[in-house]
């Protein structure tokens, strides 16, 4: 796995686009965290409160996954041999290929448990994507983990997805994020086009928030194909100026984070609404 660069730097030529894609529900077709924690934990009990705490908002993600990794078996072969049987979305392969054939750029932001993403796009020989998750630690002696892409002031998420979003934007990017999950908003709510399905289309539809439905990541390579020549995407860095002053607000606004809920808090305010979200 090739770690994301934290300030991301691209090729002069090529379409001056990003394509940033969720893990978790998006290339795994399943969930790998509950995956795991359905098949290796023994209280189920205890699972379904602590998921019922963050979904009401009385904790992050970043608390979430640290005791995912404390409550899972410390055995990094048990954990891998579970994921190996996960199935994929293969059709990565070509939405990579397209991007790639147009000069644009691919990464992966999960705010998962980050130890299986590797091994997972291996399988498609995509190993070598860049990757933007949390820096899990497994062994005899424990478990930890670490949030390299975490937001300085908000400790809320440990993959902080709106920043990764944003960061392509600042070096000259159209954005196009790919998700399907509740968290997901947060990126998405920044994003230039959102694909979007299951919880996150739900938010889509509940805030008026537009967005493309996909089922595969092979639709979201098609309908790429289609905007870098219609002029939804900008195909050139000689038209990506304009192109922003046109489909970009002068004026960015925010849902999370320290603008809007002050400076290192842990948790969301608010809850979700699964049954809202789909």
């Amino acid at each position: 796995m090739s770690q994301a660069r934290q300030q991301p730097e691209f090729e002069l030529e090529g379409a001056p686009v990003s394509v940033l894609l969720d893990f978790d529900g998006t290339i795994s077709l399943d969930d790998v965290g509950d995956h795991l924690l359905a098949r290796l934990v023994e209280d189920q009990e205890l699972v379904r409160h602590m998921d019922q705490l963050y979904f009401e908002g009385h904790k992050g993600s970043r608390e979430l996954i640290a005791w995912d990794m404390e409550v899972l078996p410390h055995d990094a072969e048990l954990l891998l041999r579970e994921v190996d049987v996960l199935p994929l979305d293969e059709s990565l392969t070509e939405l990579v290929a397209k991007v790639q054939e147009a000069g644009g750029a691919v990464e992966i932001v999960s705010d998962g448990t980050g130890f299986h993403v590797e091994r997972m796009l291996a399988r498609l020989d995509l190993a070598h994507l860049p990757v933007a998750t949390n820096a899990s630690v497994l062994g005899q002696g424990g478990a930890g983990v670490t949030f390299p892409f975490g937001h300085p002031g908000c400790l809320v998420c440990g993959t902080c997805k709106r920043e990764r979003i944003r960061r392509h934007q600042a070096a000259g990017r159209a954005v196009v994020f790919v998700g399907d999950g509740p968290s997901d908003r947060y990126a998405a709510h920044h994003a230039d086009v959102i694909f979007a399905k299951a919880s996150l289309a739900g938010w889509c539809e509940v805030e008026n928030v537009p967005y493309e439905p996909w089922q595969r990541l092979g639709d979201v390579a098609e309908w790429l194909e289609l905007a870098l020549l219609d002029g939804r995407l900008p195909a050139t860095p000689e038209i990506y100026a304009d192109w922003a002053t046109e489909n970009r607000p002068e004026v960015e606004d925010f849902i999370c984070g320290p603008e809007v809920w002050g400076e290192g808090r842990e948790v969301a305010p608010g809850s979700v609404d699964r049954s809202a979200l789909g």
